[in-house]
């Protein structure tokens, strides 16, 4: 799956929280306009989707996708799926194994964990190779 950035400027806070009156907008510096990214996975968190992109800096971080537009909408062969409920923060998650079906390994990515880090790096190479 491919997305074009279309804006840099957004919400720093999910839907839930832009709702409930914290309407904060700030600039992501790791996304270019115009730039094309590939998605290694995709969350519903407080009703807001994100996407698992390799951006700017060379590290893997979550995006709004209000601020792409969907290039190309095919997903990897091998994604996986998990659905935690209406009423967890963290709805839903697609994307590479070790991101859907480990827990440590999500909240490692979101602290930019060394090890964490060297996982994703894996499997984006195997996802960039199967479409290659």
């Amino acid at each position: 799956m491919d997305i074009l950035c279309e804006k840099n400027t957004g919400y720093m806070f999910s839907p839930k929280i832009v709702r409930e009156g914290d309407q904060t907008l700030t600039s992501f510096n790791g996304i270019t306009l115009n730039t094309t990214y590939s998605v290694y996975g995709i969350m519903i968190y407080e009703e807001g989707i994100y996407y698992l992109i390799y951006d700017d800096f060379k590290m893997p971080n979550w995006y709004a996708a209000d601020l792409f537009i969907v290039k190309s909408s095919a997903l990897p062969e091998k994604w996986y799926f998990n659905y935690f409920g209406q009423d967890e923060n963290l709805t839903a998650i697609w994307g590479y194994e070790e991101l859907v079906n480990d827990d440590q390994h999500f909240d490692g990515l979101g602290e930019q964990e060394e090890e964490d880090i060297k996982i994703f790096h894996e499997r984006k190479n195997e996802l960039d190779q199967s479409i290659s």
